[in-house]
């Protein structure tokens, strides 16, 4: 195993339990329009930012609405589920897992997501159950969709991060859930460990280095 010098996480889906929220509350905003989707039928959406599926909702179910206004009521929905602290759960075994590497590596936030609903995500999921008051106490750059131009699958996002550390990318360690998130980082040039959940199990995570069952398994490997 390589060494590694920076650890750098994915939050939707990685670190808080997000898309089940992001599911449920894109399928009660195509309900508010007489519109139905499984739940299992939200999983094409996962890894792609909201804008694109706001986009695809307007046009795949023909609703008489712009992009903007799903977007909007979409987002006012999930919002209200993450204004509270402790409001969204947290994936299985990401605190173990951050209080094994603190201190070890320089750990870093990659996110698609905008800010600031993806500060708000972190600061409501992990922050409410960590002893700290602002994610920047424990990770060393902070990235967002709003960072760069090109959102995952490109590069872009995971080449700034690695910038921003110092740290060349071959000395980087990602963690995904997404297919997307995975070909960013592998294009990067970093090694990606993949934890598929719910939502991404059924996705091509093959380029990953290693397919890992849960954020578990990663402290008896690091």
């Amino acid at each position: 195993m390589p060494e590694f010098s920076a650890i750098i996480f994915d939050v939707d889906g990685l670190i808080v339990d997000s898309e089940e929220l992001y599911s449920r509350t894109y399928i009660e905003t195509l309900a508010d329009y007489g519109k139905t989707l499984a739940r299992e039928n939200y999983t094409a959406c996962v890894g792609i930012p909201v804008e694109e599926n706001a986009a695809h909702a307007v046009e795949h179910f023909n609703l008489d609405i712009s992009l903007e206004t799903y977007c909007e009521v979409w987002m006012a929905k999930f919002e209200a589920a993450i204004s509270l602290p402790g409001g969204i759960d947290l994936m299985p075994g990401i605190i173990d897992l951050l209080e094994h590497l603190e201190g070890v590596y320089e750990l870093a936030l990659a996110s698609s997501t905008k800010q600031p609903r993806m500060r708000t995500t972190v600061v409501n999921g992990l922050m409410h159950h960590l002893d700290y008051h602002s994610p920047e106490h424990l990770f060393s750059v902070i990235l967002s969709g709003s960072d760069v131009v090109h959102t995952k699958p490109a590069p872009d996002i995971y080449l700034l991060a690695s910038e921003k550390l110092g740290i060349e990318p071959a000395k980087c360690l990602v963690f995904e859930d997404s297919q997307p998130g995975v070909i960013s980082a592998k294009s990067a040039g970093m090694t990606v460990w993949a934890v598929p959940n719910f939502f991404t199990s059924h996705q091509d995570h093959s380029q990953a280095d290693r397919i890992l069952d849960s954020l578990s398994e990663a402290v008896e490997l690091l």
